[in-house]
């Protein structure tokens, strides 16, 4: 009985993965007629919802704010995505998404076979989290070598692979709460973009 409500709450979770996804196709799709003056105030919005969701953990959050980040994603991503057309070309950066889709599946097929129990993986991997969204706002506004920015972008890729990894192992060791199926949909969801994202961001460095 146990093991049917566990999986019953795992098909919850991919399901609103795949909502997310619906919402990040129309924020992609909003974005086209948005003009570009408007992604950092979406940008800064994005971060503070994140920044809630991400070290807030013991606050009820409704699930329509849970829901406006893949939107808002969305639109960022649209304005991501031409950077990287125009600088690596369109062929390049669907091959990386393709890359970016089987990396993906990978990691989070190892993080439902592994055996072992990696929940103390958490506050480590969320210290690094913490520590990079640090450097990330100083180098914002304090120019760095393209060399500095590669290092932060494999740094993140890393991360992100490792948070895959961890969130699936924890969907099959852990019940997920009723509450927490949103939430943890959101997780897998931004592993993804911030994996995809951040692959890029390594190409072009090591391209430029």
């Amino acid at each position: 009985m146990g093991q049917n409500v566990r999986n019953r709450n795992f098909d919850l979770v991919l399901k609103h993965f795949a909502c997310m996804w619906l919402l990040t196709c129309l924020g992609l799709g909003f974005g086209v007629f948005l003009p570009s003056s408007i992604v950092l105030p979406l940008s800064i919005i994005c971060i503070v919802l994140l920044m809630i969701v991400i070290f807030i953990r013991t606050l009820y959050i409704a699930t329509f704010i849970l829901y406006s980040i893949p939107f808002l994603t969305g639109i960022l991503m649209f304005w991501v995505v031409q950077f990287f057309i125009d600088v690596l070309g369109k062929a390049f950066v669907f091959s990386v998404f393709i890359g970016t889709v089987l990396i993906y599946l990978l990691l989070a097929l190892i993080g439902l076979k592994m055996s072992r129990n990696l929940a103390n993986w958490g506050q480590y991997l969320l210290a690094v989290l913490l520590i990079i969204v640090v450097f990330s706002v100083i180098y914002y506004f304090i120019p760095i070598s393209s060399t500095f920015a590669l290092v932060i972008a494999i740094i993140c890729v890393a991360l992100f692979s490792l948070y895959t990894v961890y969130d699936f192992n924890q969907i099959r060791h852990n019940y997920v709460r009723d509450e927490d199926v949103v939430r943890m949909a959101l997780s897998i969801y931004l592993n993804f973009i911030n994996l995809f994202s951040n692959l890029l961001e390594v190409a072009w460095r090591i391209r430029d």
